[in-house]
């Protein structure tokens, strides 16, 4: 029998909702407080419809927070570590999503620390963070990462804009390193004097306990992104769960090929008063196996 193709069928536009969920608070003051994060946090809880499960409910595609960084907190985990700090506005943070594998775990953390010495930068040291995995399900536990922070420092006579610069480049260098040593399972979350992430495979009611450090009243920001993921191009992953470094995104980029391809064709005519002979540094701008927001995080923040 012939089918009519002109007959209606039940799809209907008007009932997409197949996006990730994004959620933005800020408060325009100069003093950071814990109740933004706890209001973030709700947020993100009720945008959990925005987002999708595995089949144990327990697995999600992915779900995060990104936050000023909190320099009260910061300072008392890095004294912690037996280190004194002076000034905390020169403390930078970098988030690492390492293998756990102890001596794979040990040797990305060589590379990154070697790169952004190289680069200038004081490190200070690396920060374990504390996990609480007791909620995630099989899948989301099976490829949870070892989750450190490197603490650094600007080198004397930085400037703002410079600093996080030297950070950017340092983060390019690391992995420009880690790849030509065949390393994949090493990603930098966040490293910026600005901004911190905290993310993961998570369904968004559990960023808060997966995460112990958002529970504390030192924990404090002016402003936080939240993001519950909604994995359509790619599948669902550590390092693609949002926010990025630079952006949270609810979309899907339908002209993703061609952007890439336009990106990639017009790497080798980059050129910059304000990177200079660094400019080779930022190449290549798009990571591989990188999701279509990962993608534009990458070439926003270039």
């Amino acid at each position: 029998m012939e089918r009519n193709i002109s007959s209606p069928t039940l799809y209907d536009s008007r009932f997409d909702q197949d996006s990730c969920g994004v959620g933005f608070i800020a408060r325009p003051s100069i003093e950071p407080t814990h109740d933004i994060i706890e209001m973030a946090l709700s947020a993100v809880v009720n945008l959990a419809h925005r987002g999708a499960l595995d089949a144990d409910a327990k697995t999600g595609d992915g779900a995060g927070i990104l936050t000023q960084i909190p320099r009260r907190f910061l300072v008392r985990e890095v004294e912690r570590l037996g280190i004194r700090v002076t000034n905390s506005a020169e403390l930078a943070i970098g988030v690492v999503f390492c293998p756990r594998d102890e001596k794979a775990s040990s040797l990305c953390r060589q590379i990154i620390g070697a790169r952004t010495e190289a680069r200038g930068l004081k490190l200070l040291g690396w920060r374990p963070v504390p996990i609480n995995t007791a909620n995630l399900g099989e899948k989301a536990l099976s490829t949870c990462p070892e989750i450190w922070q490197i603490i650094l420092a600007s080198p004397s006579g930085t400037s703002d804009d410079e600093y996080e610069r030297l950070l950017y480049l340092s983060r390019k260098d690391a992995e420009n390193a880690l790849a030509a040593a065949d390393i994949e399972d090493c990603y930098i979350a966040s490293m910026s004097h600005r901004t911190i992430v905290y993310k993961g495979m998570l369904v968004a009611k559990q960023l808060r306990d997966f995460y112990p450090d958002l529970q504390d009243d030192l924990f404090q920001s002016s402003l936080a992104v939240v993001h519950q993921r909604y994995s359509t191009n790619t599948f669902p992953t550590w390092p693609l769960a949002q926010p990025f470094r630079m952006l949270a995104h609810n979309g899907e980029i339908n002209t993703i090929q061609g952007n890439i391809n336009w990106m990639r064709a017009r790497e080798p005519e980059l050129e910059s008063q304000t990177w200079g002979d660094d400019i080779a540094t930022l190449r290549p701008i798009i990571r591989e196996g990188g999701s279509d927001s990962a993608m534009l995080d990458n070439v926003m923040e270039a």
